[in-house]
């Protein structure tokens, strides 16, 4: 029997390429707001307020990987005062 992590591996080999970058794009900027509420001393309470979204809002888009639109990225990007995203020219 193949043990975990050659399994793990044997069925990311599987996800195609587009879904693997939505999932690496996802958890960076999942990691981009926890960067900036620490750097900010701000709870996800905090961000749901300033949002006026409810706490479970919040914490749907800061874990696992939420399918955040174009405007939820610029509202959090509003609300936590820095950009998520850049586009390079």
């Amino acid at each position: 029997m193949k043990n975990k992590q050659s399994w793990f591996n044997e069925k990311v080999a599987t996800v195609s390429p587009d879904i693997m970058l939505e999932m690496q794009l996802s958890a960076g900027i999942i990691e981009q707001i926890d960067v900036i509420l620490k750097k900010k001393h701000m709870t996800q309470r905090d961000l749901a307020k300033k949002l006026g979204k409810s706490e479970a809002v919040v914490s749907r888009w800061t874990t696992g990987f939420p399918n955040l639109t174009l405007r939820s990225i610029a509202q959090l990007s509003t609300a936590l005062g820095e950009p998520l995203i850049q586009i390079s020219k």
